[in-house]
């Protein structure tokens, strides 16, 4: 479930003009209270039988951090009692100020629910189904004293404030229109600052998405310790890209611990119908279900929007907070927590852990502080870090014990433009950390050289420091990855690409056992390229793999030679000539199973 800390929580505020976009800065308050030692943790005890368990005491917890025992130091149950409809909502506070806000977020038998609708990416023929959904939502399922706050893109996010009035959240909702596709500017902002490049255009719609996101659920976290919900309306969650000097921006990994911190739940409602999913497959780990799993809430479809909307209120309606003090939560990792209950019969549901602060994120906190500001804060995200100095890239594959063999091979990426001193990256000395803060890999890594280490499907820091030929640290590289499950019927892992000039350099890479894969895109027309990828099948079998060339203009220009999987080595290999190839962006498609059932493709540039 929930995790919500009893020290200063941190208010960020992404600045926007009502027609304007967002300035994506953050303002921190202060901790009074000693950042990240006492931690709490929101469980849902139920019967064989679904229904919540009360009467539950300290006694009857048992909480394991990192699986170290830990002392329960208080058990408090919360319950949203029933309402007694119209008559008492005409006696509720009207939300006219911030702190009229504060007062009624603060009650007992309130819940907190924020609504990020995502018209950047929800199609316009879904529209119609998200409307319909949210209005039976408001009608049927708020209680009066429930609070509602909706934002959508670009909209003032100075200007959020939670509200009960029916009439307004309906007007909110039915201003939703979805624009996924759409690139017609609507404002003056848009107008002069989204690119026209579509990728680019994507890249700046994603990276609002997740500052508004990231802003709203640091908005609602500012208000209440207890449980908060967030419906978050969107089709598809692109990763933002790391620019070098934007690394503060707010990313999925800001919006997950943002979540993690601050005891909220993320219930994401896709409104894709099933023809429209299959059409459009994702690529890569799907970010939805990530934030949803992450969050303890939920990934919801049309099928069951009704059903799931109900379960996020019944959740926020019965919960008990426990209560325990910990001694490792200042090292900026991931601490796995596991509870249980002594009692027979009960089973819970608890958030599978939590993200720490570190020092050096109180301390930023505290320097940004108002000494009279007695509201808890969460802390500050820490800045994450992509060199501009390399080029990294990472592959998944099977490992053992139901784990994931992730291997990293870096290279150099060239000059940095406007930089003087030259700089030659050598080695990485590189720590991998795991989830559930194990670490999995620690040592130095040199150029064109391969490491590997197993982890559970999750999330994964890399924390690096780039040195050049006498070990002088050149930069840092600080970088969360998802590691993506490989499990299905049929299923594909990374694609490696090699490269090779000459015939005797393809008869050295077959011969190999260990070849390095290259980092680069990038290839001449005198080169042929080699693809590796795993391809795996239930019980003793291996999968057909297929492969087409694709071109600048997305067309399928020609079947590939693939050198199938056997039983002695589930890895499929693609020949990839690149003679007669006009200089373009093209692509290999892969596939593998005999209608396609997994699918992966390699995005590769062909010069002179």
């Amino acid at each position: 479930m929930r995790l919500a800390w009893l020290g200063p929580l941190l208010l960020a505020v992404v600045v926007a003009a009502a027609d304007q976009a967002p300035v994506l800065s953050q303002t921190f308050s202060v901790p009074e209270f000693a950042i990240g030692e006492v931690v709490r943790v929101d469980v849902i005890a139920t019967d064989a039988r679904g229904r919540f368990v009360d009467g539950l005491t300290t006694a009857d917890f048992s909480i394991r951090e990192d699986g170290a025992e830990q002392t329960v130091d208080d058990v408090r149950l919360v319950k949203v009692r029933g309402t007694s409809g119209q008559s008492e909502a005409a006696q509720l506070v009207r939300i006219a100020s911030a702190a009229d806000e504060r007062a009624e977020a603060g009650r007992e038998n309130t819940r907190v629910i924020g609504i990020y609708l995502d018209e950047y990416f929800v199609s316009p023929a879904n529209t119609a189904t998200v409307r319909t959904a949210l209005h039976r939502f408001v009608d049927e399922d708020l209680g009066p004293r429930d609070l509602v706050a909706v934002v959508r893109p670009l909209e003032s996010l100075l200007k959020i404030r939670l509200t009960r009035d029916r009439a307004a959240l309906h007007q909110a909702i039915d201003r939703f229109e979805g624009r996924r596709g759409d690139y017609e500017p609507r404002t003056a902002f848009e107008r002069n600052t989204i690119v026209a490049d579509r990728g680019r255009a994507d890249s700046q719609r994603a990276q609002t998405t997740w500052s508004s996101l990231n802003a709203l659920a640091l908005h609602l976290a500012n208000l209440r310790a207890g449980r908060t919900s967030i419906v978050l309306v969107s089709e598809q969650a692109d990763p933002v890209p790391r620019r070098r000097g934007f690394e503060s921006l707010a990313s999925s990994s800001s919006v997950m611990r943002t979540a993690s911190r601050s005891g909220l739940s993320i219930y994401v409602m896709d409104p894709r119908d099933d023809s429209q999913r299959v059409a459009s497959p994702d690529e890569g780990p799907n970010l939805l279900r990530v934030l949803a799993d992450d969050t303890d809430g939920a990934l919801l479809t049309p099928s069951d929007f009704e059903a799931g909307l109900k379960r996020m209120m019944a959740d926020a309606s019965a919960y008990y907070l426990v209560t325990y003090r910990s001694i490792r939560n200042r090292d900026g990792m991931f601490h796995a927590l596991y509870v249980t209950v002594r009692r027979p019969g009960v089973q819970v549901r608890a958030r599978k852990g939590f993200w720490a602060t570190t020092p050096d994120e109180v301390q930023r906190a505290q320097m940004m502080a108002h000494a009279n500001d007695p509201r808890p804060v969460i802390p500050p995200e820490p800045p994450r870090h992509a060199s501009p100095l390399i080029r990294p890239w990472l592959g998944f594959a099977r490992g053992s014990n139901g784990k994931i063999r992730v291997t990293f091979v870096w290279e150099p990426s060239g000059a940095v433009p406007g930089d003087r001193g030259v700089k030659v990256p050598v080695r990485l000395e590189m720590k991998a950390v795991a989830s559930d803060g194990v670490t999995v890999f620690q040592g130095p890594v040199r150029e064109r050289s391969t490491v590997a280490f197993d982890v559970p499907p999750g999330r994964v820091t890399l924390t690096s420091a780039v040195e050049d030929s006498a070990e002088r640290k050149l930069d840092s590289d600080v970088r969360d990855i998802i590691v993506r499950d490989i499990r299905g019927a049929v299923a594909l892992g990374t694609p490696q690409v090699f490269r090779t000039r000459t015939a005797l350099d393809l008869r050295e890479l077959r011969a190999d056992s260990a070849p390095v894969p290259v980092v680069s895109r990038e290839f001449s027309r005198t080169e042929h390229l080699v693809i590796r990828v795993p391809a795996y099948a239930t019980g003793a079998e291996t999968p057909v793999v297929s492969a087409s060339l694709i071109s600048p203009a997305k067309q399928a220009m020609r079947q590939l030679v693939v050198e199938q999987a056997s039983a002695t080595s589930p890895v499929a290999q693609i020949d990839v000539p690149l003679a007669g190839l006009a200089p373009g962006e093209y692509s290999v498609s892969i596939a593998a199973g005999k209608g396609g059932e997994a699918k992966e493709a390699v995005s590769i540039r062909v010069t002179n």
